[in-house]
């Protein structure tokens, strides 16, 4: 009994540093999983790189505030220009805010061309209203294509987000980030954005 006893103890414990091991490995494989698509300092995240290549000074010239909101009704809020400062081509894939406060409900994001929208649209367009962007938007296939922009060019395509008001608003639309391809290798950008939604009087 006591060679057996021997035996069994190395077993036990050999087994116990496995069970030990296999808890490290799950725990890890846990972290890893919770941590996948978290964004990464600088506006990346896994897999994707933050970029430089588009101008980080668009929309970087103030706060847009839009006094006029009421709840239940819808707003277009357009993302910066998406052009190109570097000396290759880039091609545009999707544009999304990373900071949507409170009181706001995401609808759809739509990427929309100049062509179609006069120009690049400034603040918040009130959907229905005929003001700001047009009314309805044009639907073209551009949310389902990437958009070319050759180097140190304007890009024709931007992206916009449609928003519904759902209560009161304490915080601040921010972080206009794009998702691009730059060299074969796809990139995200956030650029500098800021627009205050806050409920007031009808406008006009």
């Amino acid at each position: 009994m006591a060679g057996y006893v021997g035996i069994a103890a190395p077993l036990a414990r050999g087994w116990a540093v496995a069970a030990s091991a296999a808890a490290l490995f799950i725990a890890l494989a846990a972290t890893a999983l919770a941590l996948l698509g978290r964004p990464l300092p600088g506006g990346g995240t896994p897999g994707h790189p933050v970029g430089t290549a588009l101008d980080g000074r668009a929309g970087a010239g103030g706060t847009a505030t839009y006094a006029h909101a009421e709840v239940g009704e819808e707003y277009w809020v357009a993302l910066p220009p998406a052009d190109n400062v570097s000396d290759e081509p880039v091609t545009l894939l999707a544009g999304e805010f990373t900071d949507v406060p409170r009181g706001l409900r995401l609808v759809e994001y739509r990427a929309l061309s100049h062509r179609d929208t006069d120009g690049h649209p400034l603040g918040v367009s009130p959907v229905g209203h005929g003001t700001g962007l047009p009314d309805p938007i044009p639907l073209r296939a551009h949310s389902a294509r990437p958009s070319p922009i050759a180097p140190h060019r304007e890009g024709e395509v931007f992206w916009a987000a449609r928003f519904q008001v759902v209560g009161r608003i304490t915080g601040d639309l921010s972080g206009c980030r794009y998702r691009y391809r730059h060299g074969g290798v796809e990139y995200e950008q956030t650029l500098s954005c800021t627009t205050r939604i806050r409920l007031g009087p009808p406008a006009g």
